[in-house]
């Protein structure tokens, strides 16, 4: 077989194959020794690859995520970004009229079947970053919860453990919380008396499911209820230790129809013992005590504030409307409390310039208590023009009533929506409220040429769930 490069230098041309038949003796050994060799190198020692441990994924409920390798542990990775951009109707040229906000979500979510059960553990923390302070008193609404510092702070939004029937933790939501209604609008129920909606809380609580029907009984952090305590006339008394966690019972009725849900709590005031320099106003001559000519109406001395305990109950109603689109629900709830401010709303909240203050307990010059009484009642509808454009529209009314008329305050809001999904877990909305004390407290009157007993606000909000 004679071979030679091509005219062109691409490549070598076979030309002629006189020799063939020795070419295919030669091929014949070469293959002979090949194999003979590579049984030899087979029987030679060798160490094989370790198995590649490939990510797996796991659904236990409605968690999906991976596999902790290692473990038989299945763990979501979540988030949330939002970017928000406020404004408020301003009544002094000192006041900041609008205000942005970026915030931050990181969330795991941790679940492992046992032989006891799922053992699921979830924890989610935020950071956030406010511009533009804009706090009740100098010009904004009292009741939009706009922001009100400049720093980024971390924020523990929940970390619980659930076992079984148990709920150990920080919870997202209280158990007393209607929360469905958080859905319709941006700031849930908690605005301006507008019912329940505190948010995460410390509890420890025990859930037994009955079919359609679930209840709950939890103790929760009762410190973080805390509104305020009140004189009738004198100093006003700061709040003792405390002693008594707050007890929240709650039963719900879900179905196709909707849910339905009654909830209720029992809370603990305290007041603390005078201190050393406010008792001794109260000491005449010899050391005898006596009636403070400083303080003629406050505690007298040594005495003490009782222990008051107040409650709360609420009622929610959810109600799907089908025939209206796809997703569309009617909420409704309604609450009542004495002594317990903070589950109807009235933690401090006000309209306008105006932020009258909420006091769960006042106290008479003799200790004696006197529970104020509270009540919000909210109703909001949830509208899907199309499945990526939905409105919220919401209204309320609350009321307070507190040791006298010159503390007592009613206001209304009202308020909507527009938020449109162009992807999956994608919202970009804005939200426009409008709120209004209808009774002022006599004790914040007369009305300041720049307090308003009303007010405007809104938002457009950026966020994006992953």
């Amino acid at each position: 077989m004679i071979f030679r490069e091509n005219e062109d230098n691409s490549g070598i041309a076979l030309i002629s194959c006189g020799g063939c038949a020795m070419l295919k003796s030669i091929l014949y050994a070469s293959t002979l020794v090949f194999l003979s060799t590579g049984a030899k190198a087979a029987d030679l020692p060798s160490k094989k690859a370790a198995a590649v441990d490939y990510v797996r994924i796991c659904k236990i409920g409605d968690v999906s995520g991976f596999v902790i390798p290692g473990s038989d542990t299945c763990l979501k990775v979540s988030g949330r970004v939002r970017a928000e951009y406020f404004y408020a109707e301003t009544f002094s040229r000192d006041s900041h009229a609008t205000a942005t906000r970026g915030r931050g979500y990181v969330g795991l979510d941790a679940l492992t079947s046992t032989e006891f059960g799922v053992v699921r553990t979830a924890a989610r923390v935020f950071v956030t970053r406010d511009t533009g302070r804009v706090t009740a008193g100098s010009g904004a609404p009292a009741g939009t919860r706009l922001p009100s510092g400049t720093d980024a702070n971390p924020t523990l939004d929940f970390a619980y453990v659930q076992f079984g029937n148990l709920t150990a933790g920080r919870i997202g939501t209280s158990f007393f919380e209607f929360a469905p209604f958080g859905g319709v609008s941006f700031d849930g129920g908690g605005t301006l008396g507008r019912g329940s909606d505190y948010g995460s809380i410390n509890t420890l609580a025990y859930t037994a499911n009955l079919g359609l029907l679930t209840a709950t009984l939890a103790i929760e952090d009762g410190t973080e209820r805390r509104v305020g305590l009140g004189a009738v006339s004198g100093d006003t008394p700061a709040y003792a230790g405390h002693a008594v966690p707050d007890l929240v019972g709650r039963l719900d009725y879900t179905d196709d129809w909707g849910q339905a849900a009654l909830t209720g709590a029992i809370h603990q005031s305290r007041a603390a013992s005078p201190s050393t320099a406010f008792r001794a106003q109260f000491i005449g001559a010899g050391g005898v005590l006596a009636i403070s000519t400083t303080y003629p109406n406050a505690f007298t001395a040594g005495a003490v504030g009782e222990t008051a305990y107040g409650f709360a109950v609420q009622g929610g109603l959810k109600v799907n409307l089908p025939s209206l689109g796809a997703g569309d629900a009617l909420f409704l709830q309604a609450a009542y409390a004495t002594g317990a401010n903070s589950y109807t709303g009235w933690g401090g909240t006000g309209a306008g310039t105006l932020a009258p203050q909420s006091y769960d307990v006042a106290y008479d010059a003799a200790g004696k208590a006197k529970l104020s009484d509270s009540w919000s009642v909210t109703g909001g509808l949830l509208h899907y023009w199309t499945p990526s454009l939905r409105q919220g529209v919401f209204a309320a009314w609350g009321r307070l009533d507190q040791f006298g008329p010159s503390n007592d305050v009613a206001a209304v809001s009202a308020g909507t929506n527009l938020i449109w999904s162009p992807v999956r877990n994608l919202d970009v909305g804005a939200e426009v409220v409008y709120a209004k004390l209808t009774q002022t407290p006599r004790s914040l009157l007369p009305l300041q040429a720049f307090d308003q007993r009303d007010s405007w606000s809104g938002r457009v909000r950026f966020e994006r769930d992953f």
